[in-house]
């Protein structure tokens, strides 16, 4: 019964509309919509992509990989065992959910990544020569499932700075995608909006649900 009161009060301390991170990624949408309409999409993205260091080279191409399907399904199951049951479960039902629908925005809309787009990809900075082509750019999914898993992060904790730090990490790997040349700015900002909203829901849809 004190388990089940203190998870009610959880909720309500750590509703997602006065965490951090919903504040901070709202911010972020905004700036990236209003920088949209300030500059062209090729503008941006080679102004972002060509900030580049040897350091970030090696870092991002491995950091990358955090917002990866397979680390936020893992990380879910996790928590699951070592009873998060509530959070581990969410973190796999929203690893679903943003991950089909970012998977059936791809298939709809078709549009290249930078690799195809560009007419001359050597503008493009590249880690180890690699460079992702195709027409399955928007959204980022990586940048989906980042989101997706640190605004999850974020409504369980009830420390602000943690909540910041998820934030700090999930846009992190939001740039690694356009620093990685494998996706624009518009493609990153869709793949945040996604994530975020996919958990936001199932936040919302158990609210009242509790586990042991």
């Amino acid at each position: 019964m004190h388990l089940r009161f203190v998870q009610r009060m959880n909720w309500k301390y750590n509703h997602p509309v006065r965490n951090v991170f919903t504040a901070a990624t709202a911010v972020f949408l905004l700036l990236g919509i209003a920088a949209h309409f300030i500059w062209s999409k090729d503008q941006l993205f080679l102004a972002l992509n060509n900030q580049h260091t040897d350091v970030a080279d090696v870092v991002l191409k491995y950091f990358t990989y955090v917002g990866d399907g397979t680390f936020m399904a893992v990380l879910g199951v996790i928590l699951w065992l070592i009873g998060k049951k509530k959070l581990g479960l969410l973190l796999i039902l929203s690893f679903i959910l943003s991950g089909l629908l970012a998977q059936g925005i791809k298939r709809l809309e078709q549009r290249p990544r930078p690799g195809l787009y560009f007419k001359q990809p050597e503008m493009i900075h590249k880690v180890d020569d690699k460079l992702l082509k195709g027409n399955n750019s928007f959204p980022s999914g990586h940048t989906t499932t980042a989101f997706a898993t640190f605004s999850l992060l974020a409504f369980a904790a009830r420390n602000r700075a943690a909540q910041t730090a998820f934030f700090i990490v999930a846009v992190i790997v939001a740039y690694s995608r356009i620093y990685l040349g494998a996706h624009f700015t518009e493609d990153v900002l869709a793949g945040a909006a996604l994530g975020f909203l996919s958990s936001y829901f199932l936040s919302w849809l158990f609210r009242k649900k509790d586990w042991d």
